[in-house]
């Protein structure tokens, strides 16, 4: 199995006391999500808000990579579900609402776009931006399914998808200059 070359795993292996390292990077990630999550934007014609957290989930990927992303959102939700307010606005519990779908999408999103971080998707601006961008795509495809339960088949590009593509673009341009152009610098810095 080959090492992930995702900035945070690259990390962690310099660091003398690498389960203390691991450990810290897995809070640093759930406290960024949940803190991330908490920017949220009602819009009145659909019960999806626009918030923090699909930025956090492309970040969280790009940085952390599949293995550590995957498992910082699983511990997000599990933590969520448990009572924690770590959702959108302040939000807890089994959230079988129209924003299930999103949250299994961003499950999902954070190892496939962790997976595109391993393979050293982050050393190009253009390639983090096309792996956050396919986490998109995966978080609107299993947004839009469990919005479809809760609207008419009609309603759901209008409430699920175009009101959040323009701040989706920014969100994942963010994302991967920050990963590719700033924090890339990182890597060969030792302890």
């Amino acid at each position: 199995m080959q090492a992930s070359k995702a900035l945070v795993p690259t990390l962690i292996i310099k660091f003398p006391e690498q389960t203390k390292a691991t450990v810290i990077s897995f809070l640093l990630g759930l406290g960024m999500l949940s803190a991330l999550a908490q920017l949220k934007f009602v819009l009145p014609w659909t019960p999806v808000p626009i918030t923090g957290q699909t930025f956090g989930v492309a970040l969280l990927a790009l940085l952390w990579g599949s293995r550590l992303s995957f498992s910082v959102f699983a511990a997000y939700l599990g933590i969520g579900f448990l009572g924690a307010p770590v959702f959108a606005g302040g939000a807890s519990g089994l959230l079988m609402g129209p924003t299930m779908g999103y949250l299994g999408g961003m499950f999902i999103a954070s190892w496939v776009v962790g997976k595109f971080s391993d393979r050293g998707w982050t050393g190009s601006f253009w390639k983090a931006l096309l792996a956050c961008y396919i986490g998109s795509a995966i978080i609107f495809s299993c947004g839009v399914l469990g919005l479809s339960f809760f609207l008419p088949t009609q309603k759901l590009l209008i409430a699920g998808v175009l009101p959040f593509l323009p701040g989706d673009l920014l969100k994942n341009l963010l994302a991967a200059g920050i990963t590719t152009r700033r924090l890339g610098r990182l890597k060969t810095t030792s302890f």
